[in-house]
């Protein structure tokens, strides 16, 4: 989960220097993102409180966009 973390803070740094719109990542978010979280507790490779965790991670990442 650690590198999901990670790879999701780059993600986010990214597109913060990039200056996509908030609009673009909640897209992304909504389409891309999420659903991988999904597909990776379907698979059992993270627990539903990983999902939580990574999810609130997001969503803190996507209030600092704004």
């Amino acid at each position: 989960m650690e590198d999901l973390i990670s790879i999701l803070g780059e993600y986010f740094e990214e597109v913060k220097k990039k200056g996509v719109s908030v609009d673009i990542v909640k897209w992304e978010l909504d389409n891309y993102i999420y659903p991988y979280i999904g597909s990776k507790i379907a698979e059992g490779l993270l627990s539903k409180e990983e999902a939580v965790k990574l999810i609130d991670f997001c969503e803190k990442k996507l209030k600092e966009l704004k």
